[in-house]
């Protein structure tokens, strides 16, 4: 930059002779640069502070050195260091350092020059121009925030790839948890409480039999379909939630358990995921209660929080107790899973002593994963947005202005209705990104305008220029946005002649064209060098715009085939564990539990708690191998002998 300052000036002028200019002003020029360069490589690092190493030179350059060129050198870095904080630094940063430079600025061009609509108008382009660096900065900081976001997806998806294996052993060790304490358990009761009053009610034997032969089927159906499909039985996306907890209630009344059930929501807008949870920690809880609290009355409570949040709460009376018997029937693994299942979908749950006495379960977990509990505001986001997108809309409609109000012979009224119509060409650009192709028909109708104002107001300077500003952005946002990526070449040769024609139009009003009278042949002349001039602005510009989108489309491209890769390894990880659980329930679980139901069909009720204990244990064996993450290559195995009497520990 230096290099280019002092090429610019004093170049000339030491080649012109002005030796005494350069001696009055090249040692404030060189301190000036050098001062500049300085700040600007501190730029990456700390942009505000060079930005105000920039400012603090600049204030020499305007009232020391009697040269536009050092001016224009110190505006540039000025714009260099403003860009540099708008993407380096966060938006309120941002507005306040160019809010202050701004007013620095235009202190300074009144004191050089004085308070005049001159300098009124210098500061209004200033200002536009920062302005439009800032969206440019703003632009770049969204673009580096996705692409760090999309490195922390794929991070995060490799990291998730590798423990797809054990998230996928927690994910069926909470399964077969809960198939062995919600119907193993229950047979284990059932069995232990008849034998316990048989000598008083002989009948009960007949009816836990039947229970154990019945609950022991469904063990096997529900492995069975953990096996084939390794889901549970109770999944189902087309039965809603507050349906699936009454049933899931109804089953636990039927052992003997006083459940009260009351929800203000039905959860219908409740994602699978977080149904799925819902679902299996009112199971555990559920489950507990008839494990420690027998008999107790328990209220299972799903409300609606609100923002996108619902509650599930499972407390009971304490009027149960445990007893001797019932210890060991846990695996240890219930508050465990729980947690698991909520953290999974961004949820919490607490437990702890209830209002009632005895026991209480709370979760809150949001209706779809990842949601948060309070939206933050958005505002600030949505201005960052808008300035990134619309901030150079100001600054393209510099060079018009200029033309516009550099006439000093047009009326007030003339200039605002001038100016009304410079706004309403540019403003259809605001939609460039979602609508291209009506934008740049809107564009194009606004360029027919310009022939139409009354008096002397038509202007073809002030068409052209205001045209071509407007064009440019249209036809690059169709290349960027269009929704035929090789079809939006078609703009530029769209947009030339029209634009040609229309200024043609505008310039021939008077029936004379630069002193020649606007016959047919002038004015065909005059379209076919316009278009001819238009046609390679236009078509830099679609280059650009469908260069961004290629590059755009080839970032999306690659992230997603390493986002894909990634997620394949995972399923397959997953699926290997999948079938070496599988292999695991077919070789010991499935004919432990079998012989459970033969034991209830023969109708050896002193054999159906000892063997729905084995099955138990068997099934705790393979959860212990599933915690202690054995290799997939070596399938889980339990014990063929085990005794048949006494507790599992």
């Amino acid at each position: 930059m230096v290099a280019v300052c002092l090429l610019v000036w004093p170049g000339p002028v030491v080649l012109d002779g002005g030796f005494d200019a350069l001696r009055a002003d090249l040692a404030p020029t060189l301190a000036v640069a050098a001062g500049t360069t300085v700040a600007l490589g501190l730029r990456r690092r700390a942009p505000v502070w060079a930005l105000a190493g920039v400012s603090v030179c600049y204030a020499p350059a305007v009232l020391m050195v009697d040269s536009y060129a050092v001016e224009m050198f110190t505006m540039v870095a000025d714009l260099v260091a403003v860009y540099s904080v708008a993407a380096r630094t966060t938006l309120p940063v941002t507005l306040r350092a160019v809010g202050v430079l701004v007013c620095y600025q235009g202190l300074l061009g009144f004191a050089s020059e004085g308070v005049s609509p001159v300098s009124g108008a210098g500061l209004a382009a200033t200002a536009a121009f920062h302005l439009g660096t800032v969206g440019l900065g703003r632009a770049r900081a969204h673009r580096t925030a996705a692409r760090e976001r999309a490195a922390v997806r794929l991070a995060r998806a490799r990291s998730d790839g590798q423990g797809a294996g054990a998230s996928e052993r927690r994910r069926l060790a909470r399964e077969l948890h809960d198939v062995s304490a919600h119907h193993l358990t229950s047979v284990v009761v059932t069995a232990e409480a008849a034998q316990h009053l048989a000598a008083a009610r002989p009948e009960l034997g007949a009816e836990a039999l039947d229970f154990a032969a019945r609950t022991g089927r469904e063990t096997l159906t529900t492995v069975q379909r953990l096996v084939t499909s390794l889901g549970t039985a109770e999944e189902s996306g087309e039965v809603p939630l507050g349906s699936r907890i009454e049933e899931l209630a109804g089953g636990f009344i039927r052992l003997g358990q006083r459940v009260e059930i009351t929800h203000d929501t039905g959860g219908a807008g409740v994602g699978k995921q977080v149904a799925e949870a819902v679902f299996g920690i009112a199971r555990e809880a559920l489950t507990n209660t008839l494990r420690y609290a027998p008999g107790a009355v328990v209220r299972v409570g799903l409300r609606d929080l609100g923002e996108g949040w619902l509650a599930l709460t499972v407390d009971d009376d304490g009027a149960g107790a445990p007893t001797a018997r019932r210890q060991g029937l846990g695996s240890g693994r219930g508050m465990t899973g729980m947690r698991e299942r909520a953290e999974a979908v961004g949820g919490t749950v607490t437990a702890g002593p209830g209002p009632a006495g005895g026991w209480s379960v709370r979760a809150e977990l949001p209706a779809h994963p990842g949601q948060g509990a309070r939206p933050p505001a958005a505002r600030g986001r949505v201005l960052d947005w808008r300035l990134a997108s619309h901030a150079l809309l100001p600054a393209a409609g510099l060079l018009p202005a200029v033309f516009l109000f550099n006439e000093t012979r047009r009326a007030p009224g003339e200039l605002s209705l001038l100016g009304a119509l410079l706004v309403v060409q540019l403003l259809p650009l605001l939609w460039r990104r979602t609508a291209p192709w009506p934008v740049l028909a809107a564009l194009l109708a606004g360029a027919w305008l310009w022939p139409w104002p009354p008096g002397s107001g038509a202007d073809p300077w002030l068409a052209l220029t205001s045209g071509t500003c407007a064009l440019l952005g249209g036809v690059y946002a169709v290349g960027v946005y269009g929704r035929d990526p090789w079809a939006t070449w078609a703009s530029v040769p769209l947009a030339a002649p029209v634009l040609a024609c229309a200024v043609t139009v505008t310039a021939a009003r008077d029936g004379v064209i630069g002193g020649d009278p606007a016959g047919t042949g002038t004015v065909a002349l005059c379209v076919v060098a316009l278009t001819v001039f238009l046609l390679p602005v236009f078509g830099g510009a679609w280059l650009a715009g469908f260069a961004v989108r290629s590059r755009h489309g080839r970032i999306a491209r690659r992230e997603h085939d390493e986002l894909g890769a990634v997620v394949h390894e995972a399923l397959a990880a997953a699926h290997q564990e999948r079938q070496r659980v599988a292999a695991g329930l077919r070789a010991v679980v499935l004919s432990r539990t079998r012989e459970v139901v033969r034991a209830a069909d023969e109708g050896r009720l002193d054999d159906v708690a000892p063997a729905a204990r084995e099955s138990l244990a068997a099934m705790r064996e393979l959860l212990g191998s599933l915690r202690d993450g054995t290799p997939a290559e070596a399938p889980p195995t339990v014990p063929a002998d085990r005794p048949r009497e006494g507790s599992v520990k």
